[in-house]
């Protein structure tokens, strides 16, 4: 089973954590990438620093740092070369060109003798465009989720919460298994888990915006299933919303739910050809 906690000391993270960590400016930015790298760097990770103009200078507890960048063990690379000019913001960012880019780095990591790849990215100018533009952004979050879930990295992004309003980070805290402590407890989550999405918290009219913009986001690529064994509570408007993003092209189906919550949708008429309660 995946983890899903809060952590407050970014040395304790592991392959396959996806993590949301919120910070105030570029100090605490820095902070985070000195401790979680310098883990990496112990783990014979390979290692990546992600932010505007990054400045070595301020990774100087990092130890062994020239070492490090000098033997390539770690690259520190400006936002746009990995996201573009747009910081991928514009309609031409694609989700599966940018999972091609870090499966290939991935790749010549393992190849060269790494142990796996740790990325810190400072993701705050990336989650703070336009409505569609965050669209894009929950659903690039879900697509590298799936490829954190199965493969050796570890995926910390970091987000200056003054740049981003509280239903942003909600919806964001929501997509990530591992959040930093000083991050509000999302009313739900929904994270890849084996071959499944993992649900847990509560699903009700309170949540349901959230829901449908998260839903909203979810890659089409797949049929979509819902794991609810962990869920605290279902409600319809949960049920009503599953079923209006299934479809023939991306049939869902959800997983291990309680009795009460197949009665409610074999009530509600719920399961249709592309939904199906397992």
């Amino acid at each position: 089973m995946r983890r899903k906690l809060q952590v407050d000391d970014a040395t304790v993270l592991q392959p396959h954590d996806h993590v949301m960590w919120q910070g105030e400016g570029d100090g605490d930015l820095y902070a985070l990438a000195g401790g979680a790298l310098a883990a990496g760097a112990r783990r014979g990770e390979k290692l990546m620093f992600v932010a505007q103009d990054p400045d070595p200078a301020r990774l100087s507890e990092i130890p062994a740092l020239d070492r490090l960048l000098g033997s390539g063990q770690l690259e520190l690379v400006d936002i746009d070369a990995v996201y573009g000019e747009s910081g991928g913001e514009s309609g031409d960012f694609d989700e599966q060109r940018q999972l091609a880019t870090f499966e290939g780095v991935l790749a010549d990591a393992l190849r060269d003798g790494y142990t796996g790849i740790r990325v810190v990215a400072d993701n705050t100018r990336l989650a703070s465009g336009d409505e569609e533009g965050f669209r894009r952004w929950l659903r690039w979050e879900q697509v590298t989720d799936r490829f954190q879930c199965a493969s050796g990295v570890t995926g910390i992004c970091y987000f200056d919460r003054a740049a981003l309003s509280e239903e942003r980070m909600a919806d964001l805290a929501s997509v990530h298994p591992v959040r930093s402590a000083n991050s509000a407890e999302p009313v739900f989550s929904f994270v890849v888990d084996g071959d499944a999405v993992s649900v847990t918290g509560t699903l009700d009219m309170w949540s349901a915006d959230q829901l449908q913009r998260i839903l909203d986001a979810t890659p089409d690529d797949r049929p979509l299933v819902v794991d609810l064994s962990q869920t605290e509570f279902v409600d319809h408007h949960a049920l009503f919303a599953l079923k209006g993003v299934a479809s023939e092209s991306r049939p869902v189906r959800i997983r291990r739910a309680r009795p009460i919550i197949q009665e409610l949708a074999s009530l509600l008429e719920i399961p249709s050809p592309h939904l199906s309660i397992e």
